[in-house]
């Protein structure tokens, strides 16, 4: 009787025991379930972020700014306050010629990291856009302490802002070392020289990038220079003036050959004009030239990827797009 009563409980003690580790192992099995199910739901939020960030590379790419901020709205939606995104939206803002919302987004994604050079240009532009040359000054003082060449920005900035004295002395500074850029001569001309200025409207309009493309053509053809090349590609491209673009670029690559600027220009054309396995052989040529420029490599990518889009290589072009979309996120 006494050995059965113990046979009893001990099979008692083994069934609590063994139901005991039951509901351990059931409630860990919980417990795993949820974490592989926040791992994976984390896992497609990322994806549906890099999806939505290509296709806002792509539409701004093509000239599609509206479509570009509504994928990158969608962005946001998923990573509130990511400063790719926000410099993006600041960059389709400015395209669109809404420079109160360009401001906005651009000002959080410099707050984000207050010394990036590529930002501070933007913002320097948005203000030179609404006139506040006040800001663009201070801006591009910071600008310059970072890129040496930026003193033509300065000397009309300085200008603009009735600060005569100062462009004097950087052109007097600039002469002395004998650096004075062909950009700057005008300038020096009238503030040095004794020469009769113009209005100070008619000065601030002598710098390259505020010439027409017409005045850049003439400028071009007179002195074939890359200082001038670049703002016209650049004017072509914004005008949308592509068979232009293709041409003035297919002709500047025999003249400069190692500028990688002119191969990305020159391929944005061609995919413009779905020659996307031509500007595909341009752009990979033209990657070799790229010394330390982390924007430029990364649209050289972003054409990439449109470019393998455009003949239907959609694993190729969401490789690209993903190349471009990492190097943005260091810019």
């Amino acid at each position: 009787m006494i050995k059965r009563a113990k046979y009893i409980i001990t099979l008692y003690f083994i069934g609590v025991s063994f139901i005991g580790f039951a509901q351990q192992d059931s409630l860990a099995n919980v417990i795993l379930a949820k974490k592989n199910s926040e791992e994976i739901q984390k896992e497609q939020k990322n994806l549906n972020f890099e999806a939505f960030f290509f296709e806002a590379l792509q539409q701004k790419a093509i000239g599609n700014f509206d479509k570009a901020i509504t994928a990158l709205e969608n962005c946001q939606n998923i990573k509130k306050e990511d400063k790719a995104v926000l410099f993006e939206l600041g960059k389709n803002y400015f395209e669109l010629e809404k420079y109160p919302e360009s401001e906005t987004y651009t000002k959080k994604a410099l707050n984000k990291d207050t010394e990036n050079l590529f930002i501070q240009l933007l913002l320097r532009d948005i203000y030179n856009k609404q006139n506040n040359y006040k800001d663009a000054l201070i801006l591009q003082k910071q600008i310059a302490e970072k890129n040496e060449n930026s003193e033509l920005e300065l000397v009309t900035l300085y200008i603009k802002n009735n600060q005569i004295n100062n462009a004097k002395q950087i052109l007097i500074d600039l002469e002395k070392n004998g650096t004075l850029s062909a950009n700057l001569i005008p300038f020096k001309e009238s503030l040095l020289d004794g020469k009769t200025a113009t209005s100070e409207k008619e000065t601030a309009e002598k710098p390259l990038e505020k010439q027409s493309i017409e005045e850049l053509k003439i400028a071009y053809q007179s002195e074939k220079s890359f200082k001038i090349l670049k703002p016209l590609l650049n004017k072509l491209k914004i005008n949308k003036r592509y068979l232009d673009l293709e041409k003035k670029s297919t002709e500047a690559l025999e003249l400069f050959p190692a500028q990688p600027f002119v191969y990305l220009m020159n391929a944005t054309a061609l995919n413009y004009t779905k020659q996307y396995q031509k500007a595909l052989i341009i752009l990979e040529s033209g990657l070799d030239y790229i010394v330390d420029d982390t924007l430029l490599e990364a649209n050289f990518y972003e054409q990439m990827g449109l470019s393998y889009k455009g003949l239907n290589k959609n694993v190729e072009a969401s490789n690209y797009y993903k190349k471009a979309v990492a190097l943005n996120q260091k810019i």
